[in-house]
């Protein structure tokens, strides 16, 4: 899994596979998932929009055709997946770890903003649809551009149609503050950092729950998938310093002091390094 996950990071950005980095993902925590049943569960769904498009098959085409209005693809995408399927956003339980394993999402039917919009994606693609995701603040939603307008969908939400207006009115909703609308927030998600905020929604809920072991297998993936930002190399090496491994955690403190030299918690690692190299130093 780890070599497998590797190879997809060490691709190009654009190349990522999304989908299957979310299965390899899962794969941490339920090591028998089958990959080709939750893909045919996909194509199942998706065939099921297309019936109701009156489309034909094949299921996965690069757009969709002429004669269908995108705005009526996803209204049948939204009667499939939360009108008959019953998939919904766990609000009663947000912070179980299921919510983000794409597997558990397809096959308990509920889960969070962003493994929904996943679910949103894959279908709308198999229906020939293109939906980016898009990460807003508070809550992850996808976007479909169409020649005449531009469509935001809220997978948390029953599949929600809004304007960019109506997203920008909700954003200072839920601020309950003045704040300041950019227009990069209303970009699509680049897919490593779609990855990455997946990986980082249960590296947060590891950690709350002081499962460090758990937490550290995903402070693996998220080191792999971004080699350069300093701060993950920080967070796996305080992982490694819960769990007293304690090189590692001196190696991964230490590159952290090296890729971010002026951090601001910079004096606070370096003495959790010192503490360290003086444990080893007794050990030996």
């Amino acid at each position: 899994m780890y070599r497998a996950f590797d190879a997809l990071a060490n691709g190009n950005d654009a190349a990522i596979n999304v989908l299957e980095a979310a299965l390899l993902i899962a794969h941490l925590e339920y090591p028998d998932l089958d990959q080709a049943r939750c893909e045919a569960q996909l194509d199942e769904l998706a065939q099921r929009v297309r019936a109701e498009l009156a489309l034909p098959s094949p299921i996965d085409q690069a757009e969709l055709p002429a004669e269908v209005e995108p705005l009526a693809a996803i209204q049948a995408i939204n009667k499939v997946l939360f009108e008959e399927e019953g998939f919904h956003g766990n609000r009663e339980h947000y912070y179980d770890p299921d919510n983000s394993y794409f597997n558990k999402v397809l096959e308990q039917r509920c889960g969070i903003p962003i493994t929904l919009s996943l679910l949103y994606i894959e279908v709308g693609r198999r229906v020939g649809l293109h939906i980016e995701g898009i990460a807003l603040p508070f809550q992850f939603v996808t976007r479909c551009v169409t020649p005449d307008t531009t469509l935001y969908i809220d997978a948390y939400e029953d599949g929600l149609v809004l304007s960019e207006q109506e997203c920008r009115e909700r954003i200072r909703h839920m601020a309950r503050k003045r704040i300041k609308i950019h227009d990069h927030w209303f970009e699509p998600v680049n897919p490593r950092f779609f990855v990455a905020r997946m990986l980082n929604n249960l590296k947060n809920i590891y950690i709350d729950r002081e499962d460090f072991e758990r937490a550290l297998k995903i402070c693996d993936l998220l080191v792999v998938l971004l080699p350069r930002f300093a701060g993950e190399w920080r967070d796996r090496g305080i992982m490694h310093l819960q769990l007293k491994h304690y090189a590692r955690a001196k190696h991964d403190l230490t590159t952290y002091t090296e890729l971010a030299p002026r951090a601001s918690d910079r004096e606070e690692i370096l003495e959790h390094i010192k503490s360290i190299r003086q444990i080893i130093a007794t050990m030996n």
